[in-house]
């Protein structure tokens, strides 16, 4: 059996006033905050918070991990990570002050609840926040 070679990418789970962050990539689709973690980035939380800083501008409060998954990024598209292999960790984060500057990899964003999430999301990756929202209730 042949090793796992992967990225580890960090993902915010940003909650204000009862709603998420979604942001949308115009290659991918829609995504959540964060990304990968750097070659010399020894703290893992100083990563994902420079992360969310530079996609939102916002600043918060990072919780717990409470999911992983795998996600490979299509290799027919034109994405810098094209074909690339991600260990994603989910963490519960909390806004905490800032007004959104989307980076240039970004084209729109919306806070969604779990009545609507559905609405924004029509790939997989709804796999993911549909874990969020069953589990929304887990402290940070």
């Amino acid at each position: 059996m042949k090793d796992l070679t992967c990225f580890i990418s960090q993902k915010a789970f940003i909650e204000k006033d009862g709603e998420l962050l979604l942001l949308h990539d115009p290659q991918i689709g829609v995504e959540l905050p964060g990304g990968k973690v750097l070659e010399n980035e020894t703290d893992l939380r100083m990563s994902l918070q420079r992360e969310v800083i530079e996609e939102t501008g916002l600043i918060i409060d990072i919780g717990k991990p409470f999911h992983t998954w795998l996600y490979t990024i299509p290799s027919d598209i034109g994405h810098r990570s094209a074909g690339k292999r991600f260990l994603c960790v989910g963490y519960r984060c909390t806004y905490v002050s800032g007004d959104i500057k989307l980076s240039s990899e970004h084209d729109w964003y919306k806070w969604v609840n779990k009545d609507n999430y559905k609405e924004y999301c029509k790939t997989n990756f709804s796999d993911v926040l549909g874990v969020y929202f069953e589990n929304i209730n887990i402290s940070m």
